[in-house]
């Protein structure tokens, strides 16, 4: 992707002409064109009512996505080997983006969806004038193409809760000097934002700034795999997860069509039993039974 767009419609996939307020969800969640082909990064705050949609031309600088698997390690007595439970897994993901401010519409609109985002990392209160009155906590979906996406939804950004933002200012690239009184005050006006300025308000923009988001994903979709077929929970609910694509098993290949593995009955398909098939549901033991199996006073 080129470090600067020629036309900023492009990367808005041609829903966006110059500097004007973010855009407001009514009734779904659904992400812009930018945001799927993955020109933009676009964040919801879906904890506030009608959400503002918070965009970015995002320029990729750095991702990564952490599937963090967590077990309980245990030990019965007799056994020399430990056996592991699963208790959970975690998903974050770490993006930084560079955001380029090559004029000053452009960087007054990207002044203000930072504010937004930063605003709206405070939750909801049910009344005005109680701290102690929270009525939801900051939830959001994210969505940069495939990459940060929920299978789920038809379009939807995933869903998840922000670790924190930190916005770097690269001083180093210089600064956009903008007066809210001068030959920018036009734009500001048309933009409708006249009624927020002073008279002697002069905006201070970097000409790069570089944000990172920590992203803790919710899954809003069945996850895991069923003990009968082998498929993905999922389904044609949430195909292709994580990113979109794959997932699928060869139908000619199901667990309970034969697939060249032979049945086994009787004492042989018994999880301890020593003829029983590898890999087959026989062998797959919960936590009882394994205590049962190795801890003869736990039956």
């Amino acid at each position: 992707m080129s470090k600067f767009f020629q036309n900023e419609i492009a990367a808005y996939a041609g829903e966006k002409m110059g500097l004007r307020n973010v855009n407001f969800k009514k009734r779904n969640l659904e992400n812009g064109l930018g945001a799927e082909q993955g020109t933009l990064l676009e964040i919801i705050p879906i904890h506030i009512k009608n959400p503002p949609v918070i965009q970015f031309i995002a320029y990729l600088e750095s991702m990564s996505d952490n599937f963090k698997l967590e077990t309980e390690k245990k030990t019965p007595f007799g056994r020399t080997d430990p056996y592991y439970v699963w208790k959970g897994n975690d998903r974050t993901i770490m993006m930084t983006v560079n955001i380029a401010n090559s004029s000053e519409d452009i960087a007054l609109d990207n002044l203000n969806n930072m504010s937004w985002l930063a605003a709206c990392l405070y939750p909801t209160y049910k009344e005005r004038m109680s701290a102690n009155s929270i009525a939801a906590s900051p939830l959001f979906r994210v969505r940069y193409a495939n990459l940060v996406a929920s299978v789920a939804g038809g379009g939807q950004g995933v869903l998840c809760t922000l670790g924190g933002v930190e916005y770097t200012h690269n001083t180093k690239e210089g600064f956009i000097s903008i007066d809210a009184t001068g030959r920018s005050a036009a734009i500001i006006k048309n933009a409708g934002f006249d009624f927020v300025n002073r008279s002697s308000d002069k905006l201070l923009v970097p000409k790069s700034i570089s944000f990172k988001l920590v992203i803790n994903v919710i899954n809003d979709h069945a996850v895991g795999w069923d003990f009968e077929t082998g498929n993905w929970r999922g389904g044609l609910a949430a195909p292709g997860y994580p990113y979109g694509f794959g997932l699928t098993r060869d139908t000619k290949d199901l667990p309970n069509s034969g697939g060249g593995v032979s049945s086994v009955s009787g004492d042989a398909a018994s999880a301890g039993s020593p003829d029983a098939v590898p890999g087959g549901a026989q062998n797959v033991v919960d936590e009882k039974t394994v205590d049962e199996l190795f801890d003869p006073d736990s039956k």
